[in-house]
C-alpha cells in the first residue's frame, strides 16, 4: 500500500451475505445492477486523426452540491461495454453528485458512436484515450482531468499512463489514474476465461462480441461474417477478428503488444490500481511485479470478483463498495491540488 491509501479512511471490504467468492460477486454484479435514474447528460463528438468519431457523455456536477472544483473525472468501459454500462452510469451520477464534471467516453463503435467508426477498438487503442484527453485539455484549459479506466478500460488507461511516463504521449490536464479490475496480462487473462469454471463468462463475452460484429458489416465491408458456432471463444475472437482487423500478426501477437503489464512500472503521476485476489479471470502474479512506488496505489483485497465489490450492509448508499472506494481516492487527489 502506497501513500494516498494510508491517508484516507478506506472502508475494509465485507462482501454481501453468502456472495463471498470471486464468481459469485461477479455475477451478482450482473445480475444485480442497478442503474440509477438521472440526466443521461449531453453528447460531445470527438473526431480522431484517422476519421472515426468518439462520442462521450457529460454529466455536469449537480447544482445542490457547491462545487470545489473543476476537476474532470473521465470513465472509461470495458469490453462490450458502453456509455450505459451500469457501473458507468453509477459512476457518473456517483461523482457529480460529489460535485466532479463527469464525462462518460465511448471507445470506437460503442454506444452512442456505434455507427461512426470504420474500426474497431480493442486493448491497446491508448492513442483513442490521448486524442480524447487532448480535446478536453482543449475545450476545458483550467481543469485538471482524473482517468478511470473499468477492466480492458483499465488496461488502456494504464497503459497511456506509462505511455506518458515513457515521453510517448504529452500529459496535457490528465494528473491521475485509476484502473479497476484491470488486465495486466491478457494472453493469461485470456487462458483463465477459457478455464472450464469460466465458460459461462466466456460464452457470455464471446456472443456479445460476435453479434456486434455481425451488426457493424451492415457499414463496415471489411468484417467478416462471423457464425457463433466457429467463434466459441474470445480467443477465437481476437484470432480471427480482432488481430487480423487491427494489423496484428495473431491473437499472441496482440496480447503481448497491448498488455499494460510492462508499462506500469513506468507511470510517474498518481496512480490507483484495484484488484480483488478471487477475480475468476485476472491472474494475482502480474499485480506482484509493480514496483513499490510512491505514487501507486495498488489496494488487492481477498474477495470482490471482477469490478463487483458488492458489500455487506445495511445502508444502501454503501452497498457498492467500489463507487465509494473511488471517491475517496479522487476527493484526496483533488484536495491535493
Amino acid at each position: 500500500m502506497s501513500s494516498v491509501l494510508k491517508k484516507i479512511d478506506m472502508p475494509p471490504f465485507e462482501p454481501f451475505l453468502f456472495f463471498k467468492t470471486g464468481h459469485a460477486q461477479t455475477i451478482l454484479s450482473q445480475v444485480f445492477s442497478y442503474i440509477p435514474t438521472f440526466d443521461n447528460g449531453i453528447k460531445h463528438f470527438v473526431k480522431l486523426p484517422d476519421g472515426d468519431t468518439i462520442v462521450l457523455i457529460e454529466s455536469l456536477p449537480a447544482t445542490k452540491h457547491p462545487i470545489s472544483s473543476n476537476r474532470i473525472v473521465l470513465l472509461v468501459h470495458g469490453l462490450t461495454g458502453s456509455q450505459d454500462s451500469s457501473y458507468m452510469q453509477r459512476g457518473a451520477r456517483y461523482l457529480s453528485q460529489a460535485g466532479f464534471h463527469v464525462f462518460r467516453m465511448n471507445l470506437r463503435g460503442c454506444g452512442a458512436g456505434f455507427h461512426l467508426a470504420q474500426k474497431l477498438y480493442h486493448s491497446g487503442r491508448s492513442e483513442d484515450i490521448h486524442h480524447v484527453n487532448h480535446w478536453l485539455s482543449t475545450h476545458h484549459p483550467f481543469s485538471p482531468i482524473t482517468l478511470i479506466g473499468f477492466s480492458l478500460g483499465a488496461n488502456l488507461v494504464l497503459k497511456l499512463a506509462g505511455e506518458i511516463g515513457r515521453m510517448q504521449y504529452p500529459s496535457f490536464n490528465l494528473d491521475s489514474f485509476i484502473a479497476i479490475s484491470p488486465p495486466l496480462n491478457l494472453a493469461a487473462s485470456v487462458k483463465l476465461l477459457r478455464h472450464k469454471k469460466n465458460h459461462f463468462f466466456d460464452a457470455y463475452f464471446t456472443k456479445r462480441l460476435v453479434n456486434d460484429i455481425n451488426a457493424k458489416r451492415h457499414f463496415i465491408s471489411s468484417l467478416p461474417k462471423l457464425n457463433p458456432n466457429q467463434i466459441k471463444s474470445v480467443l477465437d475472437f481476437d484470432e480471427y477478428v480482432t488481430a487480423p482487423q487491427n494489423g496484428f500478426k495473431n491473437a499472441n501477437d496482440y496480447y503481448k503488444q497491448s498488455s499494460s503489464g510492462p508499462y506500469v512500472n513506468d507511470i510517474k503521476m498518481p496512480t490507483f490500481i484495484l484488484h480483488s485476489k478471487d477475480d475468476p479471470f485476472i491472474g494475482n502474479a502480474d499485480f506482484y511485479q509493480i514496483h513499490s512506488k510512491k505514487n501507486i496505489d495498488l489496494l488487492m483485497t481477498q474477495s470482490g470478483g471482477h469490478v463487483s465489490w458488492i458489500a455487506k450492509t445495511d445502508t444502501p448508499f454503501c452497498f457498492r463498495w467500489m463507487d465509494r472506494v473511488i471517491l475517496k481516492w479522487v476527493n484526496y487527489i483533488n484536495n491535493q491540488t
